[in-house]
């Protein structure tokens, strides 16, 4: 066993904690993204302008870092580029927002699928670059290139799309020197395209194979890292497994409930930068909108946001960044995916709900206390050989639906009768979180009758003393889960993973049941490595 693997297990045993061992403070970053579309054929006579000049003033005014990502007819439009020059050129970077529009593609020689009178669509096809070959890919990023530098005399360093395949995110950080992407939080039933799995929130590198899973090794990886958008609620934002969330995805977007209530917003501030617990790596904000919401809309929201932001950055709790600047740090300072958390031991509300995501190349967890009950809502490998859905091939429908190889998975494996998560024995008072060290992640969990639970999330394993594991989950998306020597084998959409485990295993009719093997129940994400 290796060292950290030592301190994790020792963790566990409450021996670890001391203030010399605490891990650093993650830096706290927030990103303000606005995205601008040039046109709207679900409305219009909607005023794309209003809004984008409105997002420009409040940043100016603050004297805020800030990133606007330009759409290719956004740019075409000579009202939308005087915005532009209005902008303080030094605080304001300017980039591209990927969703494909017809003058691109009839620029690059190529034919529009869209729909009759539709000059952008939502649909993946043809609204997005999973709609065509590689090789229209490729033409479609030199073209929006070639026009960016036509207006800005340089390559945009930052590129932003609510979906971006691996393949082109490549090909625009080889050719054109890309320094960060940005693409959709969790979501699986909003628009056209579902993600369940990646990190949670926070930056990463991607797989060549699959930008929503980290690399594991950075011979896979995509070299420009991306960023998940707009800051998701570590409780909320799953599916709405815990009960409906606010109108609206659970995210700091502005036009959402959870993005203009100044209460929501604050706890946002609180959980990740203010009063911050069991952070590690870098705590990552982000927020913005696109113009197609509509001035009332996103300024409902958005000014108290800028606000709160300013007020922040002038205390010297937040760092705000253009995108371009965090990605080009990130690859600075990390040669490899580095474990991220998000921590939310406080609900917005009221309901005593706390959610602890832990993000590293080899997996992501989540451990959810709901009233009494504690389990982990979500286990996801990362892999570099699990390929994205339209990696090579082309999308033909309207949607298009990523993951990573779940392991457990409320969402997808829950039904009337699986509870679709991995929960732990007894009944829970509280839980609490420790930083050992920078890659380290401890959480005590207190029952009713004063025995505890300790999980040590770490880089490659989680470990759990005290505890008894109980999974329950249904099995038409993955093969009954079972024991191949020392090893969990899952299928799931054509693929093979494995698990390595040290517990005593004992399956059922509904799942399996983990019990501790000499006092430890180990799960090893980095043992097999697909």
């Amino acid at each position: 066993m290796n060292r950290k693997l030592i301190l994790a297990v020792l963790a566990l045993g409450g021996l670890f904690f001391s203030a010399a061992t605490a891990a650093p403070a993650p830096r706290r970053v927030m990103n303000i993204v606005n995205f601008v579309r040039g046109c709207d054929p679900r409305d219009p006579k909607l005023d794309l302008v209003k809004p984008f000049r409105a997002e420009v003033e409040l940043n100016t005014k603050n004297k805020l870092e800030n990133t606007v990502l330009l759409q290719y007819d956004a740019m075409m439009r000579a009202d939308m580029m005087a915005v532009v020059k209005a902008a303080d050129p030094d605080r304001t970077e300017f980039g591209v927002w990927f969703e494909v529009v017809k003058p691109m593609v009839e620029k690059a020689g190529l034919v529009w699928q869209g729909r009759n009178g539709w000059a952008w669509d939502w649909h993946i096809k043809p609204g997005f670059l999973m709609a065509y070959t590689q090789a229209e890919r490729e033409k479609l990023c030199d073209e929006l290139f070639r026009f960016f530098k036509e207006k800005f005399g340089y390559y945009p360093k930052s590129v932003g799309s609510w979906l971006l395949d691996a393949y082109s995110m490549d090909y625009m950080a080889e050719k054109y020197g890309v320094q960060a992407f940005c693409v959709c939080r969790e979501q699986d039933n909003t628009d056209a395209y579902g993600l369940r799995g990646g990190y949670f929130n926070g930056i990463y590198y991607a797989s060549k194979k699959n930008m929503l899973s980290a690399a594991i090794d950075m011979k896979n990886a995509v070299k420009a890292p991306v960023i998940k958008m707009l800051t998701s609620d570590p409780i909320y934002n799953y599916a709405n497994s815990v009960g409906p969330g606010p109108g609206g995805p659970s995210t700091l977007e502005p036009v959402w409930e959870s993005g203009y209530t100044k209460a929501i917003v604050d706890w946002y501030f609180r959980i990740y930068a203010e009063e911050p617990k069991g952070l590690l790596g870098i705590s990552l904000m982000q927020t913005g909108q696109e113009n197609s919401f509509g001035y009332e809309a996103i300024m409902k929201g958005l000014p108290y946001q800028i606000r709160r932001i300013a007020e922040l950055r002038d205390k010297g709790v937040l760092t705000v960044e253009k995108m371009c600047e965090t990605g080009r740090r990130f690859r600075a300072e990390h040669k490899e995916n580095i474990p991220q958390t998000q921590v939310a031991l406080e609900d917005w509300r009221k309901m005593g709900r706390k959610s602890v995501w832990y993000n590293s190349k080899f997996y992501r967890a989540n451990l959810l206390m709901d009233g009494k009950r504690l389990y982990f809502r979500d286990i996801h490998k990362m892999s570099d050989t699990y390929e994205e859905p339209f990696l090579t091939k082309v999308c033909t429908g309207w949607q298009a639906l990523y993951y990573t190889p779940p392991v457990v998975d409320e969402f997808l494996f829950k039904d009337k009768t699986h509870s679709g998560v991995m929960a732990f024995d007894g009944e829970f008072a509280s839980l609490e979180v420790a930083t050992p060290d920078e890659e380290t992640l401890v959480a005590t969990a207190t029952r009713t009758d004063g025995s505890k639970a300790e999980i040590s999330l770490t880089r490659g394993s989680i470990f759990v003393r005290g505890a008894v594991l109980t999974y329950e989950g249904r099995f038409d998306f993955v093969r009954a889960i079972q024991q191949v020597g020392d090893a969990l084998s899952f299928f799931f959409i054509n693929y093979d993973y494995k698990v390595k485990f040290d517990a005593v295993y004992e399956p059922n009719m509904k799942g399996y049941v983990l019990k501790p093997l000499k006092g430890v129940i180990a799960l090893d994400f980095g043992r097999y490595v697909e």
